[in-house]
């Protein structure tokens, strides 16, 4: 008797967070009003494959409008199920490289402003209980902030300090694809 193949699911890149500049007070609103009801209105509830299985793990890349070394803040929320509290995921921070965003990546369409892939994607502070990683960071390609959902169905990544300053990105948009 065979067994069959254990296969990973095959996702494309889909909307995480529309282009912006940073998030106004979100960590306050969350803070005090941080449970499941009251998740702001960009939070992403993961998509559930082969029936009622949830995606195990995620990846995000970032971009952002400006031109390249512009930098940003970040923080990945997540919320378990009905009832469950605000929780963070991680921190950290991001820089845009030279690579241009050619294609929007969950749509095809053309980008019609300047805008680059985050290069360098660092995590300053990693508080979930299953820990997240950085992939492909600081070599002007797409880096990839990469991690396992531990059961939690829902994410939100707040951008905080990229209001298009001298040294600060413009408006900055995420994907996510979940294996």
């Amino acid at each position: 008797m065979t067994a069959n193949p254990v296969s990973t699911v095959v996702a494309d890149y889909r909307l995480l967070r529309s282009p912006a500049v940073e998030d106004d007070s979100i960590e306050i609103a969350i803070a005090t009003e941080g449970d499941f009801a009251q998740k702001p209105s960009g939070a992403v509830k993961i998509p559930r494959v082969r029936g009622d299985t949830e995606a195990n793990s995620i990846q995000i890349i970032i971009a952002g409008e400006d031109t390249a070394n512009e930098t940003f803040s970040w923080k990945l929320w997540a919320w378990k199920s009905k009832n469950g509290p605000a929780e963070v995921i991680a921190d950290g921070t991001g820089i845009l490289g030279t690579q241009d965003v050619v294609k929007y990546p969950d749509t095809g369409l053309a980008v019609t402003a300047a805008t680059l892939w985050a290069d360098t994607i660092a995590i300053t502070n990693n508080v979930f209980v299953k820990t997240w990683r950085v992939a492909d960071s600081g070599n002007n390609r797409v880096a990839k902030l990469v991690g396992d959902l531990a059961g939690y169905e829902w994410i939100y990544l707040e951008i905080t300090d990229a209001n298009d300053a001298t040294t600060e990105a413009g408006m900055v948009s995420a994907y996510y694809s979940y294996f």
